[in-house]
């Protein structure tokens, strides 16, 4: 990775390459995206005293590691943390050496989308469907970043997780290795989950409110005492496994400075209530939330840089193309966000990943363009 640059005001240290990426965004008005996360954030919660919130004692952190997080209520997580152990789950499924098209359990539409816990955790579906109204919260999922001008992202996540769910459902005959197999539908589903969570983890991170950022953290999928990453943390910490970077640690070290520095902020402006919001995000805490959402970016750009170099070695061509479509469908609003600012052309090397064939694939010019764009050598970084 570059070099460290340090910020003695703010948190550590910020790779230089994150500045390269990050820094060119838009963060002017990110405040205005309160509107977005102010109808979804999770009903509940909202009881929560002003202790709760921000006590003298609440952000202490008694973890046997001390890198744990203590979120201001525990309520305001709990449904977060459980969408994410619904992922495990379903990829804990997909990964088991007995999976089958009947894991999927036929559609969405088979299961209650009133339910708040799963009546078959060993169906897709159920899981889906009816974990603390994931699929209800896919749906309604909009994108807050400046570039996205608030997208209605979370309705083509839903659609093609249903979509994977009923077809994958029927496509028991279907070899492993193939395009509509029981492995490409449930890369489908693992992958647009990560989306809706990484949009997530943006969305709260810019609420302002003690309750929001607490739902961000939970959208992260990092166990409270630091030691158990899911969702975005496992795919940040497999990354650093895979490449030697770092990650993991970074995006886990800035959700726990942040905490302080939102906490302080709501009490500058005499806030003390778990719901209460920020007028404005401090100048802080704006860079903080682009630093995370930056180095999150990097991940899935190493990731799909990874599917990329699998497709180049003939690995399970058809389900290593649609894990690298569904990763490069996270990194493209931001990469056509920067070729409009620079007059570059680098996210159309990413258009060929829109069908099924890998021999179609120019994947030197897709390691060239997650090169240029975040600096990224992939066959480099990650040789293991």
């Amino acid at each position: 990775m570059s070099n460290f640059i340090f910020k003695a005001n703010l948190l550590s240290s910020l790779d230089s390459s994150l500045r390269r990426g990050a820094a060119v965004r838009v963060v002017a008005g990110i405040a205005a995206v309160s509107a977005l996360s102010a109808c979804d954030s999770d009903a509940g919660s909202t009881a929560a005293s002003t202790a709760d919130a921000g006590g003298d004692t609440a952000g202490a952190d008694t973890t046997a590691a001390g890198k744990g997080y203590v979120p201001f209520s525990q309520a305001n997580l709990q449904n977060q943390l459980a969408r994410v152990a619904a992922w495990r789950s379903i990829a804990n499924l997909h990964g088991s050496k007995a999976f089958s098209a009947a894991d999927f359990g036929q559609s969405c539409g088979a299961w209650s989308p009133t339910a708040t816990t799963a009546s078959d955790p060993k169906k897709i579906a159920s899981l889906y469907v009816e974990t603390a109204n994931l699929s209800a919260k896919v749906a309604a999922r909009k994108d807050a970043h400046s570039y996205a001008a608030g997208a209605a992202v979370g309705l083509a996540l839903d659609a093609s997780i249903c979509q994977a769910i009923a077809a994958g459902a029927q496509a028991g005959s279907v070899a492993r290795e193939a395009v509509g197999s029981i492995d490409w539908h449930a890369q489908v589903v693992n992958k647009a989950l990560l989306h809706f969570f990484y949009a997530s983890l943006y969305n709260y991170l810019v609420d302002g409110s003690r309750k929001g950022y607490d739902e961000g953290v939970g959208y992260y999928g990092m166990s409270l005492d630091g030691t158990d990453p899911s969702g975005l943390a496992e795919t940040a910490a497999k990354r650093d496994a895979n490449c030697g970077t770092t990650y993991a640690t970074q995006i886990w070290q800035r959700l726990r400075d942040g905490r302080a520095l939102l906490d302080a902020a709501l009490k500058a402006e005499g806030k003390t209530g778990n719901d209460d919001k920020l007028s404005a995000l401090t100048p802080q805490l704006k860079q903080l939330a682009e630093e995370i959402d930056g180095l999150m970016l990097e991940v899935f750009a190493l990731s799909l840089g990874r599917e990329i170099l699998g497709l180049q070695k003939g690995e399970e061509g058809a389900v290593e193309l649609v894990e690298a479509r569904m990763f490069a469908a996270v990194v493209r609003p931001y990469m056509e966000y920067r070729d409009k600012e620079k007059g570059t052309t680098h996210a159309a090397a990413l258009q060929a990943l829109n069908q099924d064939d890998p021999s179609k694939v120019d994947t030197a010019a897709v390691l060239a363009a997650i090169k240029a764009v975040w600096g990224l050598d992939v066959p480099q970084l990650c040789k293991q």
